[in-house]
């Protein structure tokens, strides 16, 4: 499985044209339709407020692939979030 956040989207999208890299896009696809590829909620609206319109267009019949957070992922998070915060603070307070 592989999760994908917003800036490789974007530079797929905006860097490689599906008729110049037919079969990087084929493989892509393959990798979509198989559910490999994932993303989050938090990507789709990224990719909704954001520039390229090719991979919004893209996403409109896609949503499943960016599900909400579960509440064991969103606990994670939380303690990541947490856990870098506090380091980023000790490192600040010892300078």
């Amino acid at each position: 499985m592989y999760v994908f956040d917003t800036s490789p989207l974007l530079t797929l999208f905006r860097t490689f044209y599906r008729r110049r890299f037919p079969t990087l896009w084929a493989q892509f696809d393959a990798l979509v339709e198989d559910g490999s590829i994932v993303s989050t909620r938090e990507v789709l609206r990224e990719i909704e407020d954001g520039p390229v319109d090719t991979l919004r267009d893209w996403c409109i019949g896609k949503k499943e692939l960016f599900p909400a957070p579960t509440a064991h992922e969103g606990a994670y998070v939380a303690q990541f979030t947490r856990s870098n915060t506090s380091n980023k603070i000790s490192s600040s307070k010892s300078c």
